[in-house]
């Protein structure tokens, strides 16, 4: 049986040699990503341009508004019920107030200098460290 495409946008966030983490909360937490740890972002609405899905997740869930920079990883997950691609953006210059949604219970500005000891998961440090190439890699040009 086909399954149903779901496309989500991720914003890695960077500002000033750090870069934002959240910590999901205990009620949207799976028993496969038990440690919580997370990106802001998430699905496109039906008929929703990417980048306006992107600018929504991000303020509904951190309260900033970003500069997108360029796409940094893309990757697909087949879950029971659904074809999962997620797209994480690098990103900067974030505005606002920083003030959390009820699916995250705190979150982390990170100094990429201290990222390797960080208590994230590997795949969470090296998806950090390729945003932050493409990051890096476009500023200079």
């Amino acid at each position: 049986m086909k399954k149903p495409y779901k496309i989500a946008a991720k914003a890695i966030i960077f500002d000033q040699g750090r870069v934002l983490v959240l910590r999901k909360s205990t009620e949207e937490r799976s028993a496969r990503d038990n440690h919580g740890w997370d990106f802001p972002g998430g699905g496109l609405e039906p008929e929703e341009p990417l980048m306006d899905a992107l600018a929504r997740e991000v303020r509904e869930e951190t309260g900033l508004q970003v500069k997108v920079v360029a796409p940094a990883y893309i990757y697909d997950e087949i879950q029971e019920e659904k074809h999962l691609i997620i797209i994480k953006f690098a990103c900067h210059q974030p505005t606002g107030t920083l003030r959390l949604s009820a699916e995250h219970d705190s979150y982390h500005w990170i100094a990429l200098d201290e990222l390797d000891t960080a208590p994230f998961p590997e795949w969470m440090k090296e998806e950090i460290k390729r945003a932050h190439r493409v990051y890096t890699q476009f500023l200079t040009k």
